[in-house]
């Protein structure tokens, strides 16, 4: 028998265990029985405060999107030139992933839905990332080409964090960003010059 706690309490709690059930097991092969279980609740009172499975799992990864989007934005709008601004924006990402990692394989693991049945949560996160990248990239490159690089730099990056984290003696999150930074800001450097060049 659990114990009883307030709803908003109990709400919290049920999110924090679904957060590392989705997480290890994927959406399809989560069930809500299997969340209650591991909650310590009956069945019913997961229902008091989710109405369906997909509903709990929107939630999570709403929450887990807006907090990763947030920081990165806060980080990019803080710093106070382009370099730094892309510098702190990546460490932000990467400070982000390495500290939550339930919450990374949740939007971006192999057993994460990608179907247009379930919320995807790694393309709500690229979507809020790539706006935020393509205006910075505004600055320097025409507006057609911008959400297209832009896109390109948030695959990249997902990619290097699947890489990093695998690795036992990592490069601290600041400088795989400042690494990652200056490989980003020279291609776009260099085509602002094509560009000029072309003109």
């Amino acid at each position: 028998m659990s114990t009883r706690l307030p709803a908003s309490e109990r709400r919290a709690q049920l999110l924090d265990v679904a957060m590392t059930v989705f997480a290890a097991n994927g959406y399809h092969d989560t069930s809500m029985n299997g969340v209650a279980k591991a909650a310590g609740v009956t069945k019913p009172v997961l229902y008091q405060h989710f109405t369906s499975k997909r509903d709990l799992y929107l939630e999570l990864i709403e929450d887990v999107a807006d907090r990763l989007a947030n920081e990165v934005v806060h980080a990019a709008k803080a710093a106070n030139s382009n370099y730094q601004s892309t510098v702190d924006a990546l460490c932000a990402y990467f400070s982000f992933v390495e500290q939550n990692q339930r919450e990374f394989q949740l939007l971006f693991g192999p057993t994460a839905p990608r179907d247009d049945d379930t919320a995807n949560g790694s393309q709500m996160v690229e979507s809020r990332m790539s706006a935020t990248i393509a205006n910075l990239l505004s600055e320097w490159l025409d507006s057609a080409t911008v959400e297209t690089y832009a896109r390109a730099i948030v695959t990249m990056s997902e990619g290097v964090c699947r890489h990093w984290l695998t690795q036992l003696d990592r490069p601290s999150a600041e400088d795989l960003a400042e690494q990652l930074a200056a490989l980003i800001l020279t291609g776009i450097r260099g085509l602002v010059e094509s560009a000029s060049g072309n003109q």
